[in-house]
């Protein structure tokens, strides 16, 4: 018996449907996350963090990015910038996704 770790996940082993049904929960939240800001609610920062994980996730696997989903990814990313350099910048790029007091 040996403590080998089994290889990473590709593409073509990811099952489909998880992908699917992660695809469509992540709409789902998005569409909440914009009916909050809609309507001036705040929005809990793990449903940003959620967000931005299943975008990743999505895009590892080569799956299409669900419309909203992919604005979201998009405004996350905004000008091509080094946020691991400068964690702060982040903060910035979700500011109208976070909390509003109101």
């Amino acid at each position: 018996m040996t403590d080998e770790l089994p290889p990473p996940a590709t593409a073509l082993s990811a099952p489909p449907e998880r992908l699917v049904e992660v695809s469509r929960l992540a709409t789902l939240l998005a569409e909440q996350v914009l009916d909050a800001q809609i309507m001036k609610l705040p929005v809990p920062d793990d449903h940003i963090r959620v967000l931005l994980d299943a975008g990743l996730l999505l895009r590892e696997y080569g799956i299409e990015l669900p419309s909203l989903l992919g604005q979201i990814m998009l405004a996350a990313e905004g000008p091509k910038m080094e946020v691991a350099a400068e964690p702060w910048r982040l903060a910035q790029v979700l500011r109208p996704f976070q909390r509003t007091n109101g």
